[in-house]
């Protein structure tokens, strides 16, 4: 499954590069897409692939992938780098200097995945002995799933270039061609292998596969996108400096954010047991996918921030920054409650009972914090795309050990739903910081978050709240409650479409409805517009 590519001429050397609405609808769109198709997957195959590996190998499973996470961070920020800087030649119109920028940055990611495999691999024996609990009967197991992950991680380097290729070129739709059957492979995969009798080994081993062919799939896109990139392969030494010196910030965040989202997993898994971090992982994974639509309108808001900013028009910024943060309370808001008020009957479908029993009260905390770390994404790409990505890792440095106490404080007081509660406060202090640092950059008066707008979308979003839980209170048939529920959203959908939103916005919803519906290509780069 993947999104179809449709052939098209390569795009003309044009000064600037087209964002408009139509251009971040679509986009939007697209990014969704990417996002959602691979959690119908996951949801339909991931309860088969943790009651057939059980809490201990599921744990260690997942454990890798957040270790080969950490170590990635070792390409030193040149994939986002390369998206800065192929989006500026290409918005300058000098295609022809690209072959010396990809290859230079291919060369250099492909370097230092090599560094990490090599350092992961060696690091490897310590963590599955000593480190973390792993049972006595899984650390062979262990060993051979680190080493082949370590494999992995060269392939994973060189497929950012390829990618900040693409996405610079606000080709949403070729990433998402490619991404989506690679994301998709990745819960097929492990139910495929187990269904065949095979265990864990074979399934990382496929995975890394996986990645290889989406490397191809990439490389290619890229190629065809771009004839110039075909010829002589040039490396030159004088880029590799601005690469590493653009990816600085973005590595000490990228290099803190792995100890912020995951310190409370390794926590688990040294103080308490693998099968902890086993009964954790189907609550984050739940409560986080509350991201999607936020990530995927930063995403596409990013460019038009950038361009914004570039011109000087704060008064679109900031416009755009309180209206995206009133529709993603509003639709991440929803979700939430939802979550909260049926964690269990939730969990209960998806892992079965004993899942639910241990996590249910775990994902109720992470809902709440899954709002406001959506709510985060907005002034984390606005001080991104106004060149301040030095405050964002600022904040995450401030935040370490903040985190790293208070984690270990509630997680030896109340296990896992104290690895809930540490994960939302953090976030919590995170938005605090990025929306106090976006109303300074953009001279914003915080009266204007806590306007009109912002405070009738809270309102709404309170009066839900209140309504399930006087249903819960009254009815206790999962039935009774779930018919009732589908009336409170549809009575919330009217409200907040009458009473949150203005005449404008409504009119604006529309429009992107129905350009979201449009297929193909976005325009070839051309003039610099936002609108």
């Amino acid at each position: 499954m993947g999104v179809p590519v449709k052939t098209t001429p390569t795009p003309s050397p044009q000064p600037g590069l087209r964002i408009g609405g139509k251009l971040l609808a679509r986009n939007t769109a697209v990014n969704i897409a990417g996002q959602v198709i691979p959690l119908l997957v996951g949801v339909i195959t991931m309860s088969y692939v943790i009651r057939h590996l059980g809490p201990d190998r599921f744990g260690l499973l997942s454990l890798a992938w957040m270790v080969v996470g950490y170590f990635a961070l070792l390409d030193f920020g040149i994939g986002p780098a390369t998206t800065k800087f192929v989006a500026e030649l290409l918005g300058k119109g000098e295609i022809e200097r690209l072959p010396a920028l990809v290859w230079t940055a291919l060369a250099t990611q492909t370097i230092f995945g090599c560094v990490a495999g090599v350092l992961f691999a060696a690091a490897s024996p310590t963590l599955a002995d000593r480190l973390l609990k792993i049972p006595l009967q899984l650390r062979t197991e262990a060993h051979w799933v680190f080493l082949i992950l370590a494999v992995s991680l060269p392939i994973g380097f060189a497929t950012g270039t390829f990618q900040g290729v693409l996405a610079a070129s606000q080709r949403f739709d070729l990433v998402n061609a490619v991404g989506i059957p690679t994301v998709v492979l990745y819960y097929v995969i492990p139910a495929g292998v187990l269904a065949l009798g095979f265990g864990l080994r074979s399934i990382v081993f496929l995975l890394v596969v996986s990645r290889m062919v989406a490397l191809g799939g990439y490389f290619f896109l890229s190629m065809r996108l771009y004839p110039v990139l075909r010829g002589a392969v040039r490396i030159h030494r004088s880029l590799i400096r601005p690469l590493l010196g653009f990816g600085g910030w973005v590595t000490v965040s990228g290099a803190i954010n792995p100890i912020l989202a995951y310190f409370d997993r390794f926590l688990m898994g040294a103080l308490m047991s693998i099968a902890a971090i086993g009964f954790y992982t189907p609550p984050f994974m739940i409560a986080t996918k509350l991201g999607i639509l936020p990530g995927s309108l930063a995403a596409a808001l990013f460019p038009a921030f950038s361009t914004s900013a570039g011109r000087g028009d704060n008064d679109w910024i900031r416009t755009a920054l309180v209206r995206s943060l009133k529709y993603l309370l509003i639709l991440a808001g929803l979700a939430a409650i939802v979550l909260i008020f049926f964690a269990r009957p939730i969990l209960t479908l998806w892992v079965g009972a004993k899942f639910a029993a241990e996590g249910s009260v775990a994902l109720q905390i992470l809902a709440v914090g899954a709002v406001i770390n959506s709510l985060a994404l907005v002034p984390y790409n606005l001080l991104q795309g106004v060149g301040r990505p030095d405050l964002t890792a600022k904040f995450h440095l401030l935040e370490v050990p903040i985190h790293i106490g208070f984690t270990w404080f509630l997680v030896t007081r109340m296990g896992l739903p104290g690895a809930a509660l540490a994960w939302s406060a953090r976030v919590s202090l995170d938005f605090l910081l990025l929306m106090i640092a976006a109303c300074r950059v953009t001279q914003t008066s915080p009266r204007v978050l806590v306007a009109r707008d912002l405070r009738r979308s809270a309102t709404t979003l309170a009066a839900l709240a209140l309504s399930f839980a006087v249903m819960w209170g009254f009815s206790h048939a999962l039935l009774t409650q779930t018919l009732i529920s589908f009336l409170l959203v549809a009575v919330f959908s009217l409200t907040a479409w009458r009473f949150a939103l203005d005449s404008e916005e409504r009119w604006k919803i529309r429009l992107w409805l129905n350009i979201a519906r449009v297929t193909g290509p976005p325009a070839a780069p051309g003039r610099a517009e936002v609108s």
